[in-house]
């Protein structure tokens, strides 16, 4: 083989490859992202468990049509009544990122975790009351607030939010 022929098939692997991973579905081509102004959010089946709570981050498409969503919503402790951060964000943890559509009303979930802030010592944590959470929507730079009120750690040497990808 000569240099240029391996060059040539070497270019068209990486095209092919660049192209799967980039475009998207043709589900995806004909149905837009789901923004910001498209979902509603929400934390719902909140409960107890050892040393934290338990529940789902909701994102409920509002809109008249059908969009999709993939990936980690963006989730912070918000408080001061100013929406200044409280702590550290969340921590994703691991689970299977699958791309959702949403028809109107319809809504996808991500497991979220959040620890009592008294497992850890005061001096460490710097107790502070939240006044909710601040969750950005996959690949969006706005965000939503859900008033929660709780107690955060204010350092952000302690990770007291964990959240996984949504689902269905």
């Amino acid at each position: 083989m000569t240099k240029k022929l391996i060059l040539t098939m070497t270019s068209a692997a990486a095209l092919t490859v660049a192209t799967l991973v980039l475009a998207p579905s043709s589900a995806q081509a004909a149905t837009p992202r789901c923004t910001n102004a498209k979902l509603a959010a929400s934390l719902v089946n909140v409960q107890g468990a050892a040393g934290s709570r338990i529940g789902d981050l909701r994102l409920t498409n509002i809109s008249r049509g059908q969009c999709w969503t993939r990936g980690y919503p963006g989730v912070s402790y918000v408080g001061l009544g100013n929406g200044t951060q409280i702590g550290r964000a969340a921590t994703w943890d691991a689970g299977a990122v699958t791309t959702i559509t949403l028809a109107p009303r319809q809504h996808a979930d991500a497991p979220i975790r959040l620890v009592n802030v008294h497992n850890y010592a005061a001096s460490v944590c710097r107790p502070t009351p939240v006044d909710g959470l601040r969750v950005y929507v996959p690949g969006s730079t706005l965000a939503k607030f859900i008033p929660y009120r709780t107690t955060g750690c204010r350092s952000t040497s302690i990770t007291t939010l964990f959240v996984k990808p949504l689902a269905r």
